[in-house]
């Protein structure tokens, strides 16, 4: 085997017949051959390799089912050119991309054994059984809507990557908040989980509207304050605040509007004031 030269194709193998793993993988499903080889299909790139030449080296048939299958290659396989916008690395634009080609097609999301997102990216476009221009057209479409309904820094900024325990909170709360995508892959990182609950936010806003977004953005942001709120601990002092008849009528009416005492609903508005009027956007203390 050999290895294509450039900074592009580094870990890119070629094999007697110059065809990568990726072509391989896409002749052991354009040929069925995992139909004939159940046990095979999520073995060893050798062992496809192997099962595919073998096939095109039959006396009978084979030099036709080479033909034909390089020329239906031709017909569905993607130039890799196209992808060169998609960071391999990037798990929150990889599991955007994924669900919105999904959405797309219509399609069940295939069942593949790998732990890399973007593996699994190309064994989703290059099995779908639409020709290599309609496959373009999504994936332009697909870089559009990213552009569109990725998530606004401002919006998200207050899920602190750093933050262990607030991620571990946000993943659990994505899992049960009724907007969960599919996942190719579990998260096996504190910064996946991160990742994943952005891109989860990210597609609530392209899979429902963006309404839909902005309204789970605030409750989630309402719930993790007032798990911080509880967390704290807070020991509260007593204190004797004189005020009109008038302001507390008022605390009671908002007491019993967001049932909650009148000290907690106290608490709440200087909280809330304080940091409005104390803090900047990233949440450090402003310089008077």
């Amino acid at each position: 085997m050999s290895r294509l030269q450039g900074k592009d194709a580094q870990n890119i193998v070629k094999d007697k017949r110059g065809f990568t793993d990726r072509e391989i993988n896409w002749f052991w499903y354009h040929n069925q051959h995992f139909r004939h080889n159940p046990y095979v299909q999520y073995s060893s790139m050798l062992e496809k390799r192997q099962i595919v030449h073998a096939y095109f080296d039959l006396e009978k048939d084979g030099e036709y089912f080479l033909k034909s299958s390089l020329i239906n290659k031709d017909k569905f396989l993607v130039n890799e050119s196209y992808f060169s916008w998609i960071d391999k690395h990037d798990d929150r634009l990889l599991i955007f991309i994924i669900n919105t080609i999904i959405k797309m097609n219509l399609t069940t999301p295939p069942i593949v054994k790998t732990i890399n997102n973007y593996e699994y990216f190309l064994n989703l476009i290059d099995n779908l059984n639409i020709n290599k221009d309609l496959k373009i057209s999504q994936l332009i479409e697909a870089r559009s809507t990213w552009s569109s309904h990725k998530s606004k820094s401002k919006d998200t900024e207050w899920i602190k990557d750093n933050d262990s325990k607030q991620i571990e909170w946000a993943w659990e709360y994505i899992k049960k908040g009724g907007y969960q995508p599919f996942f190719p892959t579990p998260p096996i990182s504190e910064h996946q989980k991160y990742l994943y609950t952005l891109s989860t936010i990210d597609l609530i806003g392209h899979i429902n509207n963006t309404e839909a977004k902005e309204l789970f953005l605030i409750k989630m942001k309402k719930t993790w304050s007032q798990k911080k709120y509880r967390d704290e601990g807070k020991i509260k002092k007593p204190y004797h605040i004189p005020l009109t008849k008038v302001r507390h009528e008022e605390l009671k009416k908002m007491s019993e509007l967001f049932e909650k005492s009148i000290p907690d609903v106290l608490d709440f508005i200087i909280d809330k004031t304080y940091n409005e009027c104390m803090r900047d956007n990233e949440d450090k203390l402003k310089e008077y």
